[in-house]
């Protein structure tokens, strides 16, 4: 019975803890856009975030002299920063051309990529079931998109997209670095690459918006660096797999601080589309995740 009951509570530990930690990822997305708002530009928004998320997991690394950094897999950290910050800026270019909730939707459209990309570059077969969930995601897609003659002039929710591909590229080299690297190396080495590519951006169009501004700046790193953290926290008490479908979550989230701070509520197509999008996404990565054991993440904490 005590077994049954610890197993519970880890169980709760773990939900809060992710719900909590998409949460903060969507309060990332309101920032962004309150920032661009605040004539914030594209640039100085990536690099102060990253900035903010580099400042703290630094002071969290000092703590034991920066021991906990070294690392023998310097080439998957590069590929993580340069398609994280990649997705992250086509991200927030999205949100600024189109809808808080379909950007979101788009970026989180990552795990219907994850299969597709993992058989390009690891070379793991598709399991024929994966192809459902897969091909259910991508109808979802297209009624978000509502393509047509004019789907090349709204480069909004192409930004959108992409930044969902570039994101689940991202998510297949995290796999491979969280069997042997701790979480404190991994989200340093992202913060730091991710940092120094976007500095020159961010000094070609440096901001000096207003001090609250700068305070959204700083909020959204940290709130980004907590998201990370309470998702790790999240993973010591339950699979990853048992979470994903919890990770959609996430645009629930954004649609509803969406709805509250700036008015905005999806049509009817909208919403079949994050239906469409959701139910297909966690039908591919829990598909994926079960036949591909060791991709999962494996924290050395």
């Amino acid at each position: 019975m005590n077994s049954t009951v610890r197993k519970k509570n880890k169980t709760a530990k773990a939900l809060t803890a992710a719900l909590t930690g998409f949460l903060f990822l969507a309060l990332v997305s309101i920032f962004v856009k309150l920032e661009e708002k605040g004539s914030a530009s594209i640039e100085w928004i990536v690099f102060i975030q990253y900035l903010t998320c580099l400042v703290i997991i630094s002071v969290i690394s000092s703590r034991n002299k920066f021991r906990s950094l070294r690392t023998e897999k310097l080439k998957y950290h590069i590929i993580r920063g340069v398609t994280g910050v990649l997705a992250f800026s086509l991200y927030v270019i999205a949100i600024t051309k189109i809808p808080l909730v379909n950007a979101t939707l788009l970026n989180n459209s990552a795990p219907i990529f994850i299969p597709v990309i993992t058989l390009l570059w690891l070379k793991n077969r598709i399991d024929p079931r994966i192809w459902w969930g897969i091909s259910t995601g991508l109808v979802g897609i297209l009624f978000i998109l509502k393509p047509d003659l004019s789907l090349m002039l709204k480069p909004g929710d192409l930004f959108g997209l992409a930044s969902g591909i570039f994101l689940g590229t991202t998510y297949v080299a995290l796999r491979i670095l969280t069997k042997t690297e701790s979480f404190e190396t991994i989200l340093f080495y992202y913060s730091l690459i991710a940092t120094v590519l976007s500095l020159p951006f961010a000094l070609s169009h440096w901001s000096n918006p207003p001090l609250y501004i700068w305070c959204f700046g700083v909020l959204n790193g940290v709130f980004f660096t907590g998201y990370h953290f309470l998702l790790q926290y999240s993973y010591r008490y339950t699979e990853p797999l048992k979470l994903a479908p919890f990770n959609y979550s996430v645009i629930v989230f954004t649609g509803f601080l969406d709805w509250i701070i700036f008015g905005y509520l999806p049509d009817f197509t909208s919403l079949i589309g994050i239906v469409l999008v959701t139910a297909g996404g966690i039908l591919a990565i829990s598909l994926h995740g079960k036949d591909n054991k060791e991709l999962k993440h494996h924290w050395h904490l």
